[in-house]
C-alpha cells in the first residue's frame, strides 16, 4: 500500500502560540494520556466515575421540557374545541377555526423571542457563567407564564409567546454548551443528546395534557396546560444555585483553583488526586491556547474568521438540517388527522403515539451513539427520512380512504422515530463538540439563531400546507419535504465531519490543517506540545494518513 503520510499536526501559528505556554510538558503529557484513556473507557465505568456530571447536565436540560411542551401544546390547541371557541372565528358550518395567519403569527412570535434569548445568552453566559445566566432565565420564565395563562385574546397570546421565548432561547444554548464541557469524551454525546429527550418529554407531556383536557368545556382546557409550566422553574432555579460552574469557563477566566474544585464536584469522591487535577487543567489551558490562535477575543466576529468560518458553516448546516430534513411534517399531526376525517379523540391519540417517539427514539439513539460515528448516524437518518417522505407523498396522491389515513399516521410516527434516533439528538451533540472552547457559547447561539429564524419561515409554510382553509396539501407535502431533505443530505455527505472521537484540542488541530470532512477519522493526530516535541522552525508534525 502506498504510504500517504502527510504533515497535518500543529500548524505554524499554533506552534507559535503553544511554544509560549507556561504549562509543564510532563503535566500536559499526563493530561493528554488521561484524555486518550477516556476514549476507550466503557460507558459503564465513565458513568460510575462521573455520575454527578451526568446528573447536573440532565438537570439543566430539563429547562427544555418547558419549550417542547409549549411549542407542541400551541399546535395541539388548534384542534381543541374550547381553544377554538375562545380564539377562533365562526365558520359557515358552525365550527370555529383559528386562521392560518394567526397560527403562523403565534408560532413565529415564540421563535422571535427565542432569537432575543439566544443573543442575550451569547454574551451573558461567557461573561457571567452558566449558573447565573440559568438562574436569571428561570426567574424570567416564572413571570412570563402569567401572561399566557390569563390571555384574553389572540394579541395577548402573541405577546405571551414572545416573552416566554426569550428564556427558552437562553436555555437552548446554555444547556448544550454546559453538557459538552462538564463530562468526559465518552459521555459527551449521550449527555448533549439528552437535550433532545428533554424536548421530547415536554412534547409528549403536552400531548397527554391536551388529550386529557379535551373534554373540558371551559377555558381551563387551554389555561391548565399553560399553568402546568410553573411546575419546572422553581426547582430548576434552586438547582442553578447548586450546580458547579463549567471548569472550562473558569479556566478561560483564569480561576484555576475554582476550576479544580468544579472538576472534583463533577466526579465521584476520591476520583481526582492533585496530579490528575493539575493534568486536566493543563489540557484545558493548552486547548484554550490553541483556540486563541484563531479566536483571541472570543467574539462573534471571530466566528467568521480563519478556520472558525468553516466551523460556523457546519454549525449552521446541522441546525438547518433539523428544520429542512422533513420531520416538520409531523408537527401538525392533530390538524392533519382531523382534516382527514378522524374524530378529535382519535387524532389526539395518534398524536400521542407520534410524540412518544421523542423519548423512545432518543433512548434507542443512546444505544447507537457509543458505537457509530456522528456523521454515519446523521447521514443514515437523512436517507431513511427521505424514503419515508417519499412514501408519504405517494400516499398523499392516492384516493383517500380510512386505511390510507391510518397508513399515513404510521409513516409519520416512523419519521419521528428515525429523526429522534439520529438527527434530533445528534444535532445537539455535534453542536456542543464542534466549536472552539472560546467560541462555544456564541457559536451554538448563532446556530440556534439560524434554526429559529428558519423556523419562522417554516412556521409560515406549515400551517398553509395543512390548514383546510389554505393550501390543504396534507400528505402531499411529503414531496416538498423530500426535496429539501435531498439538499440537506448532499450537504451532509460533503461537509459534515466526524466529531465524536476527538478531544477539543484534536478538533482544533484538524480544522487548523483543513482536513476534509470525509477524512477526519483517517488521520492520526500527535499533539507534540505534550512531550516537548514542538519545533517552531518546522511548524508541523508528521502524521500517517491512509485513504
Amino acid at each position: 500500500m502506498e504510504d500517504n503520510t502527510k504533515a497535518i499536526g500543529l500548524t505554524a501559528h499554533q506552534v507559535d502560540v503553544t511554544s509560549a505556554e507556561d504549562i509543564d510538558p510532563d503535566t500536559l503529557a499526563y493530561g493528554l494520556e488521561l484524555v486518550e484513556q477516556e476514549k476507550v473507557t466503557s460507558i459503564k465505568s465513565v458513568l460510575a466515575s462521573h455520575y454527578k456530571a451526568a446528573a447536573w447536565g440532565v438537570m439543566l436540560s430539563f429547562a427544555l421540557v418547558m419549550e417542547g411542551f409549549d411549542m407542541n401544546v400551541v399546535n395541539s390547541f388548534y384542534g381543541q374545541p374550547a381553544f377554538q371557541r375562545k380564539f377562533g372565528d365562526l365558520q359557515p358550518d358552525g365550527s370555529y377555526n383559528v386562521s392560518a395567519k394567526w397560527q403562523s403569527a403565534i408560532g413565529n412570535m415564540a421563535s422571535v423571542g427565542t432569537l432575543i434569548g439566544l443573543i442575550i445568552t451569547g454574551y451573558c453566559q461567557e461573561a457571567f457563567g452558566a449558573r447565573k445566566t440559568y438562574a436569571v432565565g428561570m426567574l424570567a420564565m416564572i413571570a412570563t407564564i402569567f401572561l399566557a395563562v390569563f390571555a384574553q385574546n389572540l394579541p395577548m397570546l402573541l405577546a405571551a409567546e414572545l416573552l416566554m421565548g426569550i428564556p427558552w432561547g437562553m436555555f437552548q444554548t446554555l444547556s448544550t454548551a454546559y453538557a459538552a464541557e462538564i463530562c468526559p469524551i465518552r459521555l459527551r454525546g449521550l449527555l448533549a443528546s439528552f437535550v433532545n429527550m428533554a424536548w421530547g418529554i415536554g412534547i409528549f407531556l403536552s400531548s397527554g395534557v391536551t388529550r386529557a383536557t379535551l373534554k373540558i368545556d371551559s377555558n381551563w382546557a387551554w389555561r391548565l396546560p399553560y399553568a402546568l409550566q410553573w411546575v419546572w422553574p422553581v426547582p430548576l432555579f434552586v438547582g442553578a444555585l447548586l450546580i458547579p460552574e463549567s471548569p472550562w469557563w473558569l479556566v478561560r477566566k483564569g480561576r484555576i483553583d475554582d476550576a479544580k474544585r468544579a472538576l472534583e464536584r463533577l466526579a465521584r469522591p476520591g476520583y481526582y488526586d492533585e496530579r490528575k487535577l493539575d493534568a486536566y487543567v493543563a489540557v484545558m489551558k493548552h486547548t484554550d491556547d490553541l483556540d486563541r490562535a484563531e479566536a483571541a477575543k472570543g467574539s462573534y466576529k471571530e466566528c467568521f474568521q480563519g478556520t472558525n468560518l468553516r466551523r460556523t458553516e457546519i454549525m449552521f448546516g446541522v441546525w438547518l438540517c433539523q428544520i429542512w430534513d422533513g420531520q416538520y411534517i409531523t408537527s401538525y399531526g392533530v390538524v392533519f388527522f382531523e382534516a382527514a376525517g378522524l374524530a378529535a379523540e382519535t387524532a389526539f391519540d395518534i398524536n400521542l403515539s407520534l410524540n412518544s417517539m421523542f423519548i423512545i427514539g432518543t433512548m434507542v439513539g443512546w444505544c447507537l451513539i457509543p458505537h457509530f460515528g456522528r456523521r454515519t448516524l446523521y447521514l443514515a437518518g437523512m436517507l431513511l427520512q427521505a424514503l419515508l417522505l417519499l412514501i408519504t407523498g405517494i400516499l398523499g396522491v392516492v384516493p383517500s380512504r380510512p386505511g390510507i389515513t391510518y397508513g399515513i399516521g404510521a409513516i409519520l410516527i416512523l419519521i419521528n422515530f428515525v429523526y429522534n434516533v439520529t438527527i434530533g439528538p445528534l444535532c445537539y451533540t455535534i453542536s456542543g463538540e464542534l466549536p472552539s472552547s472560546r467560541l462555544r457559547t456564541r457559536s451554538i447561539a448563532m446556530g440556534r439563531f439560524v434554526y429559529s429564524a428558519c423556523s419562522i419561515a417554516v412556521g409560515q409554510l406549515n400551517p398553509h400546507m395543512m390548514n383546510q382553509t389554505a393550501w390543504n396539501w396534507g400528505a402531499k407535502s411529503g414531496w416538498f419535504w423530500l426535496g429539501t431533505n435531498a439538499l440537506c443530505t448532499l450537504w451532509c455527505f460533503f461537509r459534515l465531519p466526524e466529531t465524536g472521537k476527538f478531544s477539543f484540542a484534536e478538533l482544533d488541530i484538524l480544522f487548523a490543517n483543513k482536513v476534509p470532512a470525509r477524512h477526519f477519522t483517517k488521520v492520526k493526530i500527535d499533539d507534540a506540545a505534550g512531550h516537548g516535541a514542538i519545533h517552531p522552525a518546522e511548524g508541523k508534525l508528521e502524521v500517517s494518513h491512509s485513504d
